[in-house]
Formats: C-alpha cells, sequence, structure tokens
C-alpha cells in the first residue's frame, strides 16, 4: 500500500473535520524533513510585495485610455468624432474633439496621480524593516523580502507583516494579545495561543532548531477560518502533529499589544499581493 497517499487523503479529510480543497506545505525555517520522513516537496509561493497600483510606466497609456473608453459617453462622442472626420458634416469635428480631449486627459492625469500616490504607499509598505530570525540570529531586512517559512520576529505594538502561525511569545503560557482595528474594526484585545510543543522557546537558537512542517489550506477570503496542522520532527521519531486554527493564526495587518514579542513562522495564507 501507498503510505504516502493514505497520509495525503487523511490529511484532507481528518483535521478538524473539515474538508480540505487543496492544501499547501510549508517548511518552517526553509529546512528539509529528516531522512526517513515524507519526501521534500518544494513548493512556488508569491513574495511579500504589495501591489495595489493598478498602472506601469509602461502600460498606462493604452490601459488607461482602454478604461476611458469602455464608459459608454465617452465612447459615444469618439464615435461622432471619427464620424466628422470620415464623413463632410456641417459641423466641425473640433466641436465634438476638442471636449472629448480635454475630458480624456484631465481624467488620465488624475488617475495618473492617484496611481503614482499607491505605489508611493506599496513602496513605504514594502520596504519596512522586519526581524526575521536565521542561523540563530535576528537579521533585519525588508518586509518585500519576506519568504514563506521564514520564522519572523514581532514587538510589542508593531504590525504583523505577514500572516504569521504563532510558534511562541515572551509570556509563560505562550499567549499574546492582539488587536484587528484595522481587518475588522474591532479595538478590543483577542487571545491567540501557541502550540504546547514550540510555547517554551524564548530565544532565537532555540527556535532555529525548530525542525518542523505546516499543512495547511489554501488561501480562501474567510479571516475567521483556518485549517492546519504542524508536524514537529524530534530526532528519528514519528512525527509530532498538532492541529491548528484560527487562533493560531495572526494576520497580516493585526497589531500585537500586552507582549513583549513573539516568534512567527510567515505562512502568507492570504496573499499580500492586491489587484
Amino acid at each position: 500500500m501507498d503510505f504516502s497517499l493514505l497520509r495525503n487523503i487523511i490529511s484532507r479529510y481528518c483535521v478538524g473535520e473539515e474538508i480540505w480543497v487543496d492544501s499547501r506545505t510549508i517548511y518552517i525555517g526553509h529546512k528539509e524533513p529528516p531522512p526517513g520522513a515524507e519526501a521534500y516537496i518544494p513548493q512556488r509561493f508569491p513574495d511579500n510585495r504589495i501591489v495595489s497600483s493598478k498602472y506601469t510606466f509602461w502600460n498606462f497609456i493604452p490601459k488607461n485610455l482602454f478604461e476611458q473608453f469602455r464608459r459608454i459617453a465617452n465612447f459615444y462622442f469618439l464615435v461622432i468624432f471619427l464620424v466628422q472626420l470620415i464623413i463632410d458634416t456641417p459641423t466641425s469635428p473640433v466641436t465634438s474633439g476638442l471636449p472629448l480631449f480635454f475630458v480624456i486627459t484631465v481624467t488620465a492625469i488624475k488617475q495618473g496621480y492617484e496611481d503614482w500616490l499607491r505605489h508611493k504607499a506599496d513602496c513605504s509598505i514594502n520596504e519596512c524593516p522586519v526581524d526575521v530570525v536565521q542561523r540563530g540570529k535576528v537579521v533585519r531586512t525588508q518586509s518585500h523580502k519576506l519568504r514563506v517559512g521564514d520564522i519572523v520576529m514581532v514587538r510589542e505594538d508593531e504590525t504583523f507583516p505577514c500572516d504569521l502561525i504563532l510558534l511562541s511569545s515572551s509570556r509563560p503560557d505562550g499567549t499574546c494579545y492582539v488587536t484587528t482595528a484595522s481587518l475588522d474594526g474591532e479595538s478590543s484585545h483577542k487571545t491567540y495561543y501557541a502550540v504546547p510543543d514550540t510555547m517554551a522557546f524564548r530565544t532565537e537558537q532555540e527556535v532555529d532548531s525548530l525542525h518542523a512542517t505546516i499543512e495547511c489550506e489554501q488561501p480562501q477570503p474567510d479571516l475567521y477560518k483556518f485549517v492546519g496542522r504542524i508536524n514537529i520532527y524530534k530526532d528519528r521519531e514519528e512525527p509530532v502533529a498538532r492541529t491548528l486554527g484560527a487562533e493560531n493564526l495572526l494576520l497580516r495587518g493585526a497589531t500585537l499589544k500586552n507582549t513583549q514579542y513573539i516568534y512567527g513562522s510567515n505562512l502568507m495564507i492570504y496573499t499580500a499581493v492586491l489587484v
């Protein structure tokens, strides 16, 4: 019997009694499973870059003109202008072409300026400094350089730069408090939990020594629903599996409160790219 196939079938249906449409596997700290464990299957994920702008320098003119002439009024006046150019009419083409050109130009300038502001906002967010644990040390990097599987350190009053699974916190019970006002408007503090097997980690060296994988569902729009499992490898023993739920997931944009620091694994459950 193909046990790997059986394990995949079970993982799709038994975790929290939820049905997984599809799943992804994240290797914490980008470490491969130990010999004898499941096969290492690298996956490609989107990066942590925010893109809320609509245009680039190269596609602004054609894309903007296409969007403007999709409007019935603009398209109507364009047709009238072309007819006046082709057919000899009593009225001059300037009477319809000049107002159309003025409206199109002003609208393009306005939309271009607004998109330039979005580019600036995206650049500010993407270049925001983030602390990542690498080789037992905390390294400062930029938000857009985060990769799925990175172990991120977030301090009190900082905003989570990506979706994280809580591994440990400065609190002895492995909990942390979070406000999600920027996501759902609720200003009250919510409590999130680390799994018992990782909650005791206190230093970068201890967190970096973690050998584990996370299996979870693909991105979905529901902020309050999450199904996953963390497999923790210890020596050559069978991995310890713990279920993960929404109470373990720290969403991007939420803010850490009343907790000195936390360590979390970057999952990017919901992609950061906005279009």
